[in-house]
């Protein structure tokens, strides 16, 4: 995973357009989302599967679908603390990006490659041997929507052809 990190800039942004490309394709598919909703009480509904934080505003949570892949729903309190994990095989290097869709706009944004973030608020860190994992601090309302883990081999490359 190492070799992952001494890609250059170019190379790995040459990939996040392809992983953008992906995700605009495959955005209804709810396969590596988590979902975000914000809520000012600690009750959940009995036919939903939603995790809710307590009110202390350091609390931390590491969503997980049954099965690993499917869609997990996250309720969190607006001033707490949250992680999300993404695994990931460990077979190959990857450039991994968090991204995020606002509800209120449908508009997809990157917010971490690897463990560089286009911000302070949501930031990314890398746990070894194969966690990529999305912090977001001071959880507020603007944060409610759904976060996609993709990642993308880089030993794999998807065709070039150059016309002249």
């Amino acid at each position: 995973i190492m070799a992952m990190w001494r890609c250059d800039v170019s190379f790995q942004i040459k990939l996040l357009t392809i992983i953008s490309f992906i995700i605009f394709t495959l955005v209804a598919a709810d396969n590596g989302t988590k979902s975000l909703h914000l809520d000012s009480t600690t009750e959940t509904s009995p036919e939903s599967p939603v995790t809710t934080l307590p009110p202390e505003p350091t609390t931390t949570i590491r969503p997980h679908s049954e099965d690993g892949y499917g869609f997990v729903n996250v309720t969190a309190r607006v001033g707490s603390e949250i992680f999300f994990d993404c695994r990931i095989p460990l077979s190959e290097d990857y450039v991994v990006a968090w991204s995020y869709v606002s509800p209120k706009t449908g508009i997809l944004s990157t917010q971490t490659v690897n463990t560089m973030s286009f911000g302070t608020h949501r930031t990314a860190s890398f746990q070894a041997p194969n966690n990529f994992r999305l912090k977001i601090g001071s959880v507020n309302h603007e944060d409610e929507g759904i976060y996609y883990c993709l990642f993308l081999s880089a030993l794999k490359q998807v065709k070039k052809v150059f016309l002249k």
